[in-house]
């Protein structure tokens, strides 16, 4: 739901204690990773998918994530699996 873009109305309800509980999956975690290796810049919902390919980075919903940034989560990542499997 935060990548989305439903971030700032999750913030709204719990700041003024509208919700309990919030309950949320492990589903887009490598977002999360990749947010923590390397910069994410503020983008918005309407950018042009070609324009932001041409330049080498992603949306992930209002959020712009370079393609380097990808890269440094699997150079991360990578060594973690392969030790798993051995």
């Amino acid at each position: 739901m935060i990548s989305c873009g439903c971030r700032e109305v999750i913030r709204y309800l719990v700041q003024h204690k509208l919700v309990d509980c919030i309950v949320t999956t492990g589903g887009g975690i490598e977002e999360d990773f990749i947010k923590c290796l390397a910069p994410t810049l503020m983008g918005d919902f309407h950018l042009s998918g070609d324009f932001l390919r041409k330049k080498g980075w992603n949306r992930i919903g209002n959020l712009i994530v370079p393609n380097a940034n990808y890269v440094l989560f699997e150079d991360w990542a990578i060594p973690i699996l392969d030790e798993m499997l051995d």
